[in-house]
């Protein structure tokens, strides 16, 4: 017996996965996507403080690392066809607890109209001495 599916055009296109790379910067040589689009959404990877144009860790303290981080989020949900202002849900990785307030100045910026849900989640280190790495959803139309 065999059993058929009807699946509509728009069915597809929630179907397809697209890896995302913005123009800017450096290439990971990790086996990972920056972005995925899928779904109607853009999944970012977890983005760290690091400048797309030198390749090196940004100096400074919280402040400095999440400004970047968001930076680079930005650059990658642009590349995808969306924006800071249609994120849905973040994850804030931090080395330091004590820091989340500093952290959450600057995050805060850049979420002012309609924040993302959010988690954040103290860990005792990341793949690279840096102090904070987030993980963004976004919607893209």
């Amino acid at each position: 017996m065999k059993v058929f599916s009807r699946v509509t055009s728009n069915e597809r296109l929630f179907m397809k996965k697209e890896a995302i790379y913005p123009d800017t910067g450096n290439k990971s040589s990790a086996p990972l996507s920056p972005g995925i689009k899928a779904g109607g959404f853009i999944f970012v990877s977890g983005q760290v403080p690091v400048d797309p144009k030198t390749g090196e860790i940004v100096e400074g303290g919280i402040e400095q690392q999440t400004l970047q981080t968001i930076e680079n989020i930005s650059e990658i949900l642009e590349a995808a066809g969306s924006s800071l202002d249609k994120v849905v849900k973040c994850t804030v990785f931090l080395t330091d607890i004590s820091e989340f307030s500093r952290m959450n100045e600057v995050y805060s910026s850049f979420f002012c109209n309609v924040p993302p849900a959010r988690s954040t989640i103290e860990v005792s280190k990341l793949a690279i001495d840096i102090k904070v790495e987030i993980e963004a959803v976004a919607l893209v139309d």
